[in-house]
């Protein structure tokens, strides 16, 4: 298995994408109905994972897009004085076809998300990474430094934040 990852292309139709399920409904209905209108209007970017030895078949993917946070919401973050709203990438969804699930490959998109907003945050000024947590991804995303914002929102998703400072 060769997995790569690239820019996602919404002229493209990726074999595998149409059947593609990761377990969650909103992250495949996203895919489904969403995905390619907002890649298309500029109103977020996306990568993709595909596998080379099945044809560029469609394994995983996720979005990001710029993003305002209220400073309030970063206050138990402790981080000083800050305008009230803080620019920041926003981690929109991000997905791993269940055949693929285990490999580390949502590892994969995560460090390599966290490694763009590093990069935008240099270009363009940004303060880090904000994303909705689904309470099953919890664990997964404060092992990468991510700090819940509001505590625990099961079993609705929980705002999280990674400072950009904090990205290794």
């Amino acid at each position: 298995m060769r997995v790569e990852l690239s820019p996602y292309d919404p002229a493209v139709t990726y074999p595998g994408q149409k059947h593609f399920d990761c377990g969650h409904a909103v992250i495949n209905a996203f895919l489904r109905n969403s995905l390619k209108p907002q890649v298309k209007k500029n109103l977020s970017v996306a990568y993709v994972l595909t596998d080379a030895d099945r044809g560029d078949h469609f394994v995983g993917f996720y979005t990001v897009a710029q993003h305002l946070i209220d400073m309030s919401l970063l206050s138990a973050l402790q981080l000083g004085s800050l305008p009230k709203k803080i620019p920041c990438t926003r981690l929109v969804m991000l997905g791993i076809d269940k055949e693929y699930q285990g490999q580390e490959l949502g590892s994969r998109l995560m460090k390599h998300a966290l490694l763009l907003t590093r990069s935008v945050a240099k270009q363009i000024g940004g303060f880090g990474l904000y994303l909705d947590a689904d309470p099953r991804a919890l664990a997964f995303h404060q092992k990468l430094g991510f700090a819940l914002l509001q505590g625990d929102q099961s079993p609705e998703p929980s705002p999280m934040f990674i400072p950009v400072k904090a990205i290794a």
